[in-house]
């Protein structure tokens, strides 16, 4: 199971702050949040092939420098996945007061 193998990836970034889809209300920043909102599969002649996961990483913090380290620790972090199709986007949570980092890569497993 993906989500299993990226928590292991991921468990200790933040001071181990890090949540698959969602982080309990009242979380210290900053903090990592992870989901796998798709998975799909090549087809091959005898069924199904490789199987790709779309892998998303939310990283929150006081500052976008601080987010924006905290994803590219995450990154580094799923290096060994083989990690690609690479999108980033920043934006600001006046709800909340912090800053949101996102990362969404393809990982073929």
């Amino acid at each position: 199971m993906i989500e299993a193998q990226l928590y292991a990836a991921l468990s200790a970034l933040a001071g181990g702050r890090v949540f698959p889809l969602v982080a309990p209300h009242g979380t210290a920043n900053p903090y990592l949040v992870y989901s796998v909102p798709s998975h799909g599969s090549d087809d091959a002649l005898a069924g199904m092939g490789a199987r790709r996961a779309a892998v998303q990483l939310d990283a929150y913090a006081g500052s976008l420098a601080d987010a924006k380290a905290l994803v590219a620790d995450a990154l580094a972090a799923l290096d060994p996945f083989d990690p690609g199709e690479l999108m980033e986007l920043q934006e600001y949570e006046p709800d909340t007061g912090l800053y949101r980092a996102t990362a969404e890569v393809a990982i073929w497993t």
